[in-house]
């Protein structure tokens, strides 16, 4: 299965400073047949002005992997962690049976645009991890690419693949900006000039097919 959305079908979500882009189902945006693929269950563009942010909110049983595209993120949580994230780096959060932590635009000057994915976790405690991808993420990788030249992506139970900039091709497809895949048990080639952000399962399937 290779099933490409563009970014147009987006749901849209504009709080005060912040535009959301959802690829899922969210919040007022309940969609019963895109709920989740596999154990992802979000992958969220937020364009952030400067200043604002989301303030203290809860998570638990997810992993949160958060992808800095321009600006910088800076996050604090209740675990005492405060870091400023910036393009090149990857925050994993590992919710465990709960979190609560606060993300805002570190510039009162500048733009902060970031992607944010979230996945159904069984770590029992919370973790975090501030790194260079690749990541291992909710039995599966989480890494970036920028094919330069052609590269082939092996099959696997579940693939997600979005399109952070530039013009990306999967399996033939043409893919710009907020465009995305959903890949099922098919090996694909990318190509192009652009980057994609991907979560590949590295592990069975343990939920059924969404």
């Amino acid at each position: 299965m290779i099933d490409a959305r563009r970014a147009a079908a987006r749901y849209e979500t504009v709080q005060p400073g912040i535009t959301t882009r959802h690829c899922f189902s969210s919040a007022a945006h309940y969609d019963p047949a895109n709920t989740a693929f596999g154990p992802l269950i979000a992958v969220d563009e937020h364009m952030v002005a400067p200043g604002a942010g989301f303030g203290r909110h809860a998570h638990r049983g997810v992993e949160i992997v958060s992808w800095v595209l321009a600006g910088t993120l800076r996050h604090e949580d209740t675990a005492g962690q405060v870091e400023l994230v910036a393009p090149g780096m990857a925050l994993l959060q590992s919710a465990g049976s709960g979190i609560e932590h606060i993300e805002r635009n570190a510039s009162d000057t500048e733009h902060l645009r970031f992607v944010q994915l979230v996945l159904l976790g069984a770590a029992a405690a919370s973790d975090y991890l501030l790194d260079r991808p690749p990541l291992a993420v909710a039995g599966g990788e989480f890494t970036v690419l920028v094919p330069a030249e052609a590269l082939e992506l092996a099959a696997a139970p579940f693939v997600h693949a979005y399109v952070t900039r530039g013009i990306v091709y999967i399996a033939g497809q043409e893919l710009t900006m907020g465009d995305s895949v959903r890949i099922r048990d098919a090996a694909v080639i990318v190509e192009g000039g652009g980057e994609v952000i991907l979560w590949r399962s590295t592990a069975p399937a343990a939920r059924p097919d969404r």
